[in-house]
């Protein structure tokens, strides 16, 4: 396999993990925590996918004309900084925020890495590099 592809694949798992872990944790720290009510749990919830239904459009515009690398790097700093800043929320606006910042992060990473994808593999091996990137990316919805 290409190193290029085992680094996109790695990167894939770290930040698949960082998603899986904090996941199951935010709904608990907003409800117990801050006092977060069942319908602001909805909201926190719904905020992180908003964003992620209509950036990846302009991140596929900015692969154009941009480095996919530069653009898989920017969603993984984003990422590193909304996971940070969720750990010191202190109020359901700021969760809320933080979310946005999240599904930003990740409208930041999946469509560069499937261009890094398509890009370094031959049309052979194309459809049998995605699905490692896909199962790393489930780990976001455990």
């Amino acid at each position: 396999m290409n190193r290029v592809l085992v680094l996109v694949n790695i990167t894939a798992l770290i930040i698949g993990i960082s998603y899986g872990l904090h996941g199951p944790i935010l709904p608990l720290f907003a409800k117990n925590v801050i006092g977060a009510t069942y319908s602001e749990l909805g909201l926190i919830g719904l905020t992180n996918f908003i964003p992620y239904m209509f950036i990846p459009l302009f991140v596929g515009i900015l692969l154009d004309r941009f480095n996919s690398r530069c653009l898989l790097a920017l969603g993984a700093a984003i990422n590193s900084a909304s996971i940070y800043l969720l750990s010191i929320a202190q109020s359901v606006p700021e969760i809320m925020r933080f979310r946005i910042m999240r599904g930003v992060a990740h409208a930041f990473f999946w469509p560069p890495c499937q261009a890094i994808i398509a890009t370094e593999s031959t049309e052979k091996n194309r459809v049998k590099n995605i699905p490692g990137l896909q199962c790393f990316l489930l780990l976001d919805l455990w």
